[in-house]
């Protein structure tokens, strides 16, 4: 009996000294950001006091090993606050982590002497960089993954006790508790998931993106179209920081790893960190004016081939941005067998600062995991033509699909993020919000496959028509894929008389964009502020409504259309027309100028005619929005267009035979810290004797609002020719000069210039057309705008200057005239403003 006892005893002291000897406590948890709930990527963790540590992974998570605790856990990163929690005396234990940002910049390292490591650590990257940049494959592709979320943040405690959020209370502090006891809360109103199939073509430049599977969940989500070519993040989120820029809202944020690095950052070297077996060099790097266009964070560059492994890229609030908080990229990059590094994990993060004291902000989230690269086996060309496609089956539910499909798992926060959707998507009062937010982005109304408006043309008053009232509608994709319909009908209190208008699409191929219809109107116009010189600025085009309307008419017009996207880029638009001309003023012109003043004349004029238009616009993508698409533009390339016309007389009562050309010439460029410029050049050319209204008509403003495509110190119908060329060049400079002087650049002003010319004449033959014809009863219309032409060696030159970004919302420019001062009713300085909504 005693010996058994002993036996036993020395075996339970011999198991306690082998597991003190080999005991090993294990530590896991997660550290995210407490403000928007983003992860932390190498962060350092350790044990207070011991030599134990490690860092989080790309997705925050850690998974410390140690042989003996201490009493406390500590996490550090820069730029945010150092955290410390007690540690139980457990074998295995879960602590989660979530960090408050410290808002304090690096400290800067002075080098007495030699080179600061850090650069000769950037120059190897830059030298390495045709080895290693993604730039170098001829194509590439991959399976993907794709997260967005978009939340409702900073949410202030009078938001909280509206009415709707009363209503989802329960949901919110279920929520809100899985968020942690550090995380701010936060209100998922959309959620998606995707996964799809991205492809890549270097020359010509082409990318395409085809959706699988989605699974979308959110607030006013009504139809899988237009946000379905939102889902794959690859198409928005796919940057490449090996160029000089990386572009997003419109600007261009120089790249820490670009060929300006040095006159923008500071760098600081840090110890060598181990990324997925890779021993690379930690660089933390700063922006030398924190106002810039520019990014904080950390690259990690592998110690041998010198290659971007990771980079964090932040963006704060001090930059030269609106409605911004916070921006963050984070990256995480694979090797291919060509030696070229991919993105294999990309986050993306948006922190909209709530507008007023008492509303909430917004935060946009999305996560990219990428897996299964193939490189350099490219398919034709053709194949890339729908940038972003949608499978048949793309939307229909499959839970068991999901369970397997996801790159990783989904959270616990994942899933309740998913039930709250459900709880606040419904109700009514978000519902609203919803509606109002559609009706002021899209300027209509839905009516479930109808849509009505758009309302900023619905209501004007002038002198010609009084109270003038019209009512608009187009179909959506709900109503058919295929056929498209549009109209409107208005009429005026004083003249009583209908206007109205007709047209019906039919859609052939979203793949070559291929689309046909007629189409047919009355409506009253006003001479060279026609919608085909105008353009697309609806706002501007309604303003002209309003007034005293000078130079009405009222025209008839029926148009057969059809236009193909021949190859990527390039489409081809033709047209057969035919216009009338009936003027409320007094207008008249010779039918046999040849005649002089004993010329007959006539009153109106119909004009039957055809058009051609060759439009070039190399590298440009769209999206798909139902039955219609949304360009995204070119990538500073020019978009180019050719148009023809020929009039035909007697061919269905046209009074006129005719040539016209026009050229047309757009481009941006980007100047780095100088600010972006966009130019337009125009030309057209008529051999043919014509009344002015069907010459060209250089657009005038009169207004108090500037219009970009306009002349801002040139009158309505002042000059016309038969043959010019004029440019116009606009230059925004950002912050360049306000950014740097005190008190002034904490409002964010941008200093903006613009310079226009054109140059043009009218052949005698046009302007004995209508010279004198109306004397000796000259009507008042053509005692101010007589339809003038232009000295072909003395140009028309205007300049402008001004300031952008007034309140984050208004443009105030001035203008000077700089020649033809000497002509009558002309203004040598206009004062103009608008309202510029950007970022």
């Amino acid at each position: 009996m005693s010996c058994r006892f002993f036996k036993s005893i020395l075996w339970v002291v011999t198991l306690f000294i082998t597991f003190g000897l080999n005991a090993q406590f294990t530590i896991k948890g997660r550290v995210t950001d407490a403000s928007n709930g983003d992860p932390i990527p190498f962060a350092s963790v350790g044990l207070k006091g011991l030599p134990y540590g490690t860092n989080t992974n790309f997705d925050g998570f850690f998974e410390l090993k140690a042989k003996s605790l201490s009493d406390s856990l500590f996490v550090s990163f820069v730029g945010y606050k150092k955290r410390v929690k007690s540690v139980a005396r457990i074998a295995s234990q879960t602590i989660d982590f979530q960090l408050e940002s410290a808002q304090k910049a690096l400290e800067e390292v002075i080098v007495y002497s030699g080179e600061n490591p850090a650069h000769k650590i950037i120059k190897k990257l830059l030298a390495h960089k045709s080895k290693n940049d993604r730039a170098k494959l001829d194509a590439f592709e991959y399976d993907s993954y794709s997260k967005i979320e978009l939340d409702v943040d900073n949410i202030s405690e009078k938001f909280r006790e509206k009415k709707f959020m009363k209503e989802v209370e329960s949901s919110i502090r279920k929520f809100q508790k899985i968020a942690g006891e550090d995380g701010k809360l936060v209100i998922p109103t959309y959620i998606s998931e995707t996964i799809s199939k991205f492809y890549f073509l270097n020359s010509p430049n082409r990318k395409k993106e085809d959706i699988l599977k989605t699974n979308i969940k959110g607030v006013g989500v009504q139809d899988g179209g237009f946000v379905s070519q939102l889902l794959g993040g690859n198409l928005f989120a796919n940057y490449n920081f090996y160029s000089n820029f990386v572009p997003f809202f419109g600007k261009d944020f120089a790249s820490p790893i670009g060929e300006t690095w040095k006159s923008n950052y500071r760098y600081f070297i840090g110890d060598t960190v181990k990324v997925d077996n890779h021993t690379c060099y930690q660089i933390d790097y700063e922006p030398k004016n924190s106002m810039d266009l520019l990014f904080n964070g950390q690259i990690w560059v592998d110690t041998t081939s010198f290659a971007l492994v990771q980079i964090d890229a932040t963006v704060g609030k001090e930059a030269n941005l609106n409605f911004i908080d916070k921006i963050k990229i984070s990256q995480e990059l694979e090797e291919t067998k060509e030696g070229a590094w991919l993105p294999a994990k990309t986050r993306f993060m948006i922190d909209v600062e709530e507008l007023t004291k008492n509303s909430a902000g917004m935060l946009l989230k999305i996560f990219v995991s990428n897996k299964n690269f193939v490189v350099n086996k490219p398919h034709e060309t053709g194949f890339y033509d729908l940038m972003s496609e949608v499978k048949e089956d793309a939307r229909e539910p499959d839970p068991e699909f999901w369970k397997y499909a996801r790159h990783e798992s989904l959270s616990t926060q994942d899933y309740e993020a998913f039930a709250l959707v459900d709880s606040v998507k419904n109700l009514p009062t978000v519902k609203t919000y919803v509606e109002i937010a559609e009706l002021i982005l899209s300027g209509y109304k839905k009516f479930n496959d109808i849509e009505v408006g758009p309302y900023i043309s619905s209501f004007a008053i002038n002198k010609v028509e009084g109270a003038r009232f019209r009512v608009g509608f187009r179909t959506n994709a709900k109503f058919d894929k295929n056929w498209i319909l549009r109209g409107n009908v208005g009429f005026g209190t004083k003249d009583l008389i209908p206007k109205y208008q007709l047209e019906v699409n039919y859609l052939f191929s979203k793949k070559k964009w291929t689309i046909g219809g007629i189409k047919h109107s009355y409506d009253i116009e006003r001479v060279g502020l026609t919608p085909e010189l105008i353009g697309d600025n609806r706002l501007f085009y309604a303003f002209t409504r309003w007034g005293a309307f000078s130079g009405a008419f009222f025209r008839r017009s029926s148009e057969i259309f059809f236009n193909s996207e021949l190859v990527k880029g390039f489409s081809i638009n033709t047209s057969m027309a035919t216009r009338s001309f009936d003027p409320l003023f007094r207008f008249h012109y010779r039918i046999q100028p040849e005649l002089g003043l004993a010329s007959p004349v006539k009153d109106n004029l119909n004009e039957t005619f055809l058009t051609i238009q060759a439009r070039y616009a190399k590298n440009e993508t769209f999206i798909m929005n139902g039955n219609e698409r949304i360009t995204l533009a070119t990538k500073r390339i020019p978009v180019l267009t050719l148009t023809y016309q020929q009039g035909f007389k007697d061919l269905f009562g046209g009074d006129f035979n005719y040539q016209k050309w026009t050229f047309k010439a757009y481009q941006t460029f980007n100047f780095g810290k100088i600010g972006h410029s966009d130019y337009t050049f125009s030309a057209g050319y008529t051999p043919s004797t014509l009344p002015a209204p069907l010459l060209f008509p250089h657009l005038g403003n009169e207004t108090f609002f500037f219009v970009r495509s306009a002349f801002s110190t040139m009158n309505y119908f002042e000059f016309v020719s038969d043959k010019y060329a004029s440019i116009q060049i606009n230059h925004n400079f950002e912050g360049l000069f306000f950014n740097r002087i005190p008190l002034i650049k904490k409002l964010k002003w941008r200093f903006i210039a613009s310079a226009n010319a054109v140059v043009g004449s009218q052949t005698s033959s046009n302007q004995e057309l209508m010279k004198d014809v109306n004397n000796p009863l000259r009507s008042k219309f053509l005692e101010n705008y007589a339809f003038d032409s232009l000295d072909p060696n003395k140009p028309f030159v205007e300049a402008g200057y001004g300031i952008d970004n007034i309140f984050k919302l208004f443009r105030v420019q001035a203008f000077h005239r700089l020649t033809y001062l000497d002509r009558p009713n002309v203004s040598a300085f206009r004062l103009m403003a608008s309202i510029n909504f950007s970022f």
